[in-house]
C-alpha cells in the first residue's frame, strides 16, 4: 500500500494548521483565550507562583551566609512543612508525632542523610 499523503496518518501536511475539534487558526486562538479566562474566574487551580515554589529560599540565603547551621535550617524547614501541611490548629502532639517521623526519615533515609551531611560539610 503506497500512502501518498501523511495526513492518512493524522498528520497535517506541511503547510497546513492542524484542527482541533473542528476549529482551527484565529478561531482556536480565540476558544483557547475563553478557556483561560472561564478558568481564571471560575477559581480552577493554578500552578504554584514563584515566591510559593521557593518558601525555602531565605533558610538557603542564611545557610550560605553561616547566620544558621544546617540543623537549624533543617528544623525550619520541617516546621515550615508541619505549618503547610497541618495548619496552625493542629494539636501539639499530632505536630510531636508528624515532626518525629519527619525527622527520622530524614536520617534514616540514605540519600536524605547524605544531603543533610552535604548541607553541614559547607
Amino acid at each position: 500500500m503506497k500512502v501518498t499523503r501523511s495526513s492518512h496518518l493524522g498528520v497535517a501536511s506541511p503547510g497546513k494548521t492542524p484542527a482541533i475539534a473542528g476549529v482551527k487558526g484565529k478561531a482556536f486562538a480565540a476558544k483557547l483565550t475563553q478557556a483561560r479566562r472561564a478558568a481564571a474566574t471560575t477559581g480552577a487551580p493554578r500552578t504554584a507562583p514563584a515566591s510559593r515554589a521557593s518558601a525555602i529560599a531565605d533558610l538557603g540565603a542564611q545557610l550560605k551566609a553561616g547566620r544558621i547551621t544546617a540543623e537549624a535550617a533543617i528544623d525550619k524547614v520541617v516546621e515550615r512543612v508541619l505549618d503547610r501541611q497541618l495548619g496552625s490548629k493542629s494539636s501539639a502532639a499530632l505536630r510531636a508525632k508528624l515532626g518525629a517521623a519527619l525527622r527520622e526519615t530524614l536520617a534514616d533515609d540514605p540519600l536524605l542523610a547524605a544531603k543533610v551531611r552535604a548541607l553541614s560539610q559547607e
